[in-house]
């Protein structure tokens, strides 16, 4: 079997889970934006992140981005809801790298249209650690400054 026909079989395999997850995700960031996001709509996000985290890992072309993932659906179990939507920075954040990892997994799962994983690992990573950064500050947690400046992605 060629690479080809194993890679089809693959993305066919996980073409209607990550329909399903796409809308989950859109919801969720509906929610966000409509100020209707909860405790309970977070709780549904850390699952659908570890669903995703699922269909990376089942591929050997995708298998690395799947630890960011569960670390991220990790940090985001540690938190309340409540606590971290205080703060519209950090929500519009969030908000955006839900939008991202739901661009992406379409794309790659659902049109097939492949861009580098590697670049869109490297994204999704510095987004994350630009939303804790901006977390840990905004409840006065800062790290003293290292002289050097985080973009958002």
């Amino acid at each position: 079997m060629s690479d080809t026909t194993v890679s089809e079989e693959f993305l066919d395999t996980y073409e209607g889970e990550v329909l399903f997850l796409s809308q989950d995700l859109q919801e969720i960031v509906q929610e966000m934006k409509d100020e209707a996001f909860n405790q309970e709509s977070l709780e549904v996000l850390i699952q659908k992140l570890r669903d995703v985290s699922d269909v990376f890992l089942s591929s050997t072309y995708t298998q690395h981005v799947s630890p960011i993932f569960i670390n991220f659906a990790d940090y985001l179990a540690r938190i309340t809801c409540k606590d971290f939507m205080l703060y519209e920075d950090v929500s519009s954040y969030l908000c955006e790298i839900i939008e991202d990892v739901d661009t992406y997994i379409t794309l790659y799962f659902v049109e097939r249209t492949f861009s580098d994983v590697y670049l869109f690992q490297d994204s999704l990573q510095n987004s994350i650690e630009f939303l804790q950064r901006a977390y840990s500050c905004d409840i006065g947690e800062c790290q003293e400054e290292d002289g050097s400046e985080l973009d958002f992605f």
